[in-house]
């Protein structure tokens, strides 16, 4: 299976482990994403991307801090983009991941390999 959507669906097992969105513009982005990521429909990335940017940029920007929603918002911008191999390779995902509270422990059990189930 293509690398990009091994980390994908790496990511969406982990945004289903966390509190779900519950902003619409986060959850019609995740929604579509995951329409995306299985295959179900084509789904126009950019224009998503574009669309959590704006929220992102509108409510504090893009450093990483630890409010809920805008990590959120950053952890599923990051399954947004279609060629993930930079963002693998730089753990950002993983990054993000820890400030909303994962354990490092609990982060470096899984990877695109071996997914985390749903609690």
């Amino acid at each position: 299976m293509d690398a990009n959507i091994n980390y994908a669906k790496y990511m969406l097992a982990w945004l289903d482990r966390i509190d779900p969105p519950q902003l619409p513009v986060m959850v019609e982005a995740l929604v579509a994403i995951r329409k995306h990521w299985s295959g179900e429909e084509k789904i126009d990335l950019a224009k998503i991307k574009k669309t959590l940017w704006s929220w992102v940029d509108a409510n504090g920007g893009p450093r990483i801090e630890t409010e809920k929603n805008m990590l959120i918002a950053r952890l599923i911008l990051c399954v947004a983009y279609e060629d993930n191999r930079e963002l693998e390779d730089m753990g950002f995902f993983e990054d993000l991941l820890n400030n909303y509270g994962a354990s490092r422990t609990e982060i470096n059990k899984y990877g695109p390999a071996n997914p985390p189930s749903s609690p």
